[in-house]
């Protein structure tokens, strides 16, 4: 099934506010358009699976495109070369055009929430990517061991997230499912490899994450880092 056809002759920048204006309300009437969607900056690479209702997959089926602007800064970094850390890489959009862009790109993955998770692993091996991408089941955080984790709802892919450690159920998230997921630094998963970005977006663990990392930081191992802040989920934490 192909895109609407108003999708397929807007330029990028008019074809995802028509997306958000006509067709984000309409995506269980295109079902066809989840099963596989090819990816605007990725040509021969499609996301599968996708989950209609979800704020993620929605945008990709419609219009091949997610967070447009971040998109092309790391595409034109991706084909410059290196180690990408995919930290919060959901479904794996990311991930695949940062492997796909050169032949000898890898990306160290995490992924803790097994929805999400399950559907990364399909999508790069679908794509033929299993070689360049490592993917870890787990929670990137500031200790190796168990976190609780919460998961979002069914048709959101990108909502789960590190529940507080400490306190009572309140705020986001208090009345979604949780589960005990494995925790990682990832000064533990990575060497001394420099890395050329690393992606964060982990609906509130950030702090988290970034103390996970403070050695590869401090090294200066990193050349670029972009950071999602989840402010209600830190304010609830």
């Amino acid at each position: 099934m192909q895109r609407p056809l108003l999708l397929r002759l807007l330029p990028d920048a008019l074809k995802l506010r028509a997306y958000w204006r006509l067709y984000h309300h309409r995506q269980r009437d295109w079902p066809r358009l989840f099963r596989a969607a090819p990816l605007r900056f990725a040509p021969g690479l499609a996301m599968h699976d996708l989950v209609p209702g979800d704020v993620i997959s929605g945008c990709i089926a419609f219009t091949g495109l997610y967070e447009q602007e971040l998109s092309r800064r790391m595409l034109a970094q991706a084909r410059r070369g290196g180690l990408m850390l995919d930290v919060g890489a959901n479904m794996g959009y990311f991930s695949l055009l940062w492997a796909a862009a050169q032949p000898g790109n890898r990306v160290i993955a995490f992924e803790a929430s097994a929805g999400p998770a399950r559907r990364l692993e399909q999508n790069v091996s679908r794509n033929g990517l299993s070689g360049r991408v490592r993917i870890l089941h787990k929670a990137a955080s500031d200790a190796n061991g168990s976190v609780t984790f919460w998961l979002g709802p069914a048709e959101q892919t990108g909502w789960g997230g590190i529940a507080p450690a400490d306190g009572p159920d309140q705020g986001p998230g208090r009345d979604l499912e949780k589960v005990t997921v494995e925790a990682v630094r990832i000064d533990e998963v990575v060497g001394a490899e420099p890395i050329a970005v690393m992606k964060i977006d982990v609906e509130g663990a950030e702090p988290l994450v970034l103390r996970g990392c403070r050695r590869i930081l401090e090294a200066q191992q990193v050349a670029c880092v972009y950071y999602e802040c989840n402010q209600e989920r830190l304010a609830a934490g």
